[in-house]
């Protein structure tokens, strides 16, 4: 059973969950010392600031590194630290958004400047630019062949080069 470990697909797959989860830690260590702010609730508040501050809830939980319920959870957390308020729109009150606030606003202005320079310094100062749009088509490959299709990575995939392989 141990030779399969040395067989690259296989090789490729475990070192894609060390890389997420270690350098996930690092980074979300790395933005609560520096900014105040965690990897997931920046991830959250960024994805509001980048869309005018207004979300609805499917739609941002669809965009999260996190499944509908760990969206949902976090938004109350940080509803709760008045980084968000959630709105229910008078004329549909099936749906819920998600709405930046100013304070919001401003962690996430302060974590992404600590952000961009850890995501530099944890990955791109060992991968080249070929190697990241190579990444990014292949990740939104697997995605999208599982039906799990990130919008991010999808915009981000469309966006590169097409003589690229």
């Amino acid at each position: 059973m141990g030779e399969h470990a040395l067989e690259p697909s296989v090789a490729g797959f475990y070192g894609l969950l060390v890389v997420e989860r270690r350098l996930s830690e690092r980074l979300d260590a790395e933005l609560e010392a520096t900014a105040g702010v965690s990897l997931s609730r920046l991830e959250l508040l960024l994805h509001l600031h980048w869309k005018d501050g207004r979300r609805r809830m499917s739609e941002l939980a669809d965009d999260l590194v996190l499944s509908r319920g760990g969206a949902t959870r976090l938004v109350a957390r940080a509803e709760e630290a008045g980084l968000v308020r959630r709105e229910i729109p008078p004329d549909d009150r099936r749906a819920t958004y998600a709405v930046l606030t100013d304070a919001g606003r401003d962690a996430a202005e302060r974590g992404f400047p600590v952000y961009v320079a850890s995501v530099q310094r944890l990955f791109q100062d060992f991968v080249t630019d070929e190697e990241a749009q190579t990444l990014v088509r292949v990740w939104n490959r697997v995605l999208e062949g599982n039906g799990l299709a990130c919008a991010p990575i999808a915009k981000a995939a469309a966006a590169l080069p097409e003589n690229a392989a």
